[in-house]
């Protein structure tokens, strides 16, 4: 079959910063407070407010994210500070800002521990704090533009790339990262394929992710050139900083396919992982652990999308999916995590210094995530 890679149709570009608008996270459970703030903010077109009533609430918000900026006031919202320390060491690239009437000197110590990125003095009017919030929103955003991964996973089939890191590519959502998903089969030999893509842009969707499926045939997926050149098209496009792909060591042939055809096409990309999938073989051997505990759920909604497949595999049941995840995280001391076998890894976001540090990217030393 010849190569399609003329007629597929283009993934999206990445859209200019300045097409974005800054997105607010506000935690606030005073209803008049929330009314000013919602007119103080429909006039501003650079930027959307989202109201949380209690810090928890925000917490779960972000997991779901991008934000831009946090505002709390610690003073009259219980964890409050764990909220602002929650997001510190979490979200790279989202600003706090503290809004408080609280003057006292350990309020304020405890407020710098936080790291916050702004601190603004109660009274004040509804513009001032609009002024505040926008300021710390546009240098983070700027900050994300610069800095901003772009990550591509592959997978052969509908469903391969959320059973595999699904989890993995919900946390790279919540940091700000662009997200595309390759898909090269419509999954024909597992069901309808109709059903199947509908399924499969559920799935992106709810990851914040982008979705290209090509047409390939399953279960006679190559590893020549028609593959190479599908993946380097997408390559070429996005420029990926992260890709994603199957591993070698698996008993489905179109999954060694793509594996194959994804390290050709991947060979200039600085960070490339193959996941596990439930054909694995026990030769899997993962170098690196991505700790998704605050991610399984969003991964389970995502695998959920494919009620064709839920049905009629074990391997997308609920208890399987999370006690894998928990077996893989003892490895790393995580609750949940999912394992990643490491072709080429030069990442300073997703790995700490120190687990960087201590193992060197081909070498079958842990790291973890």
């Amino acid at each position: 079959m010849p190569a399609q890679t003329q007629d597929k149709p283009l993934l999206s570009v990445v859209k200019k910063g300045t097409d974005k608008q800054a997105s607010i996270l506000v935690v606030n459970n005073d209803d008049a407070v929330s009314t000013e703030l919602k007119r103080a903010f429909a006039s501003v077109s650079t930027a959307s407010l989202t109201l949380a009533t209690d810090p928890e609430t925000a917490i779960r918000m972000l997991a779901s994210g991008p934000y831009d900026l946090v505002a709390v006031d610690p003073a009259v919202s219980p964890g409050g500070f764990e909220l602002l320390k929650h997001v510190k060491d979490r979200y790279r690239w989202i600003a706090t800002l503290v809004a408080t009437g609280n003057q006292e000197p350990q309020f304020l110590r405890q407020a710098v521990k936080c790291r916050i990125d702004g601190l603004l003095f109660r009274p004040t009017t509804s513009a001032e704090f609009v002024d505040q919030a926008l300021l710390l929103a546009e240098a983070v955003s700027t900050r994300r533009r610069k800095q901003q991964n772009r990550v591509l996973a592959i997978g052969a089939h509908p469903d391969d790339v959320e059973i595999g890191c699904g989890g993995t590519l919900a946390k790279h959502h919540a940091r700000g990262d662009v997200l595309h998903v390759l898909t090269l089969t419509r999954g024909a030999a597992g069901g309808d394929v109709n059903q199947r893509t509908v399924e499969a842009h559920r799935a992106a969707e709810l990851l914040g992710a982008t979705l290209e499926i090509t047409n390939l045939p399953d279960t006679r997926v190559g590893s020549g050139i028609e593959t190479i050149d599908i993946i380097q098209a997408a390559i070429r496009e996005l420029q990926p900083t992260h890709v994603y792909t199957h591993c070698d060591e698996d008993t489905h042939q179109d999954h060694r396919a793509v594996h194959a055809a994804s390290l050709v096409a991947a060979r200039s990309v600085p960070n490339v992982y193959c996941y596990q999938a439930p054909s694995s073989t026990v030769e899997f051997r993962p170098h690196r652990f991505v700790d998704i505990t605050d991610f399984i759920k969003l991964k389970i909604q995502a695998i959920d999308t494919y009620k064709s497949q839920v049905e009629r595999m074990d391997a997308l049941q609920h208890d399987v999916i999370l006690s894998t995840a928990r077996y893989w995280g003892r490895f790393a001391g995580y609750v949940l995590a999912e394992p990643m076998r490491i072709v080429r890894q030069r990442d300073s976001d997703m790995v700490p210094e120190s687990a960087r540090q201590a193992a060197a990217p081909q070498s079958m030393s842990t790291v973890a995530d």
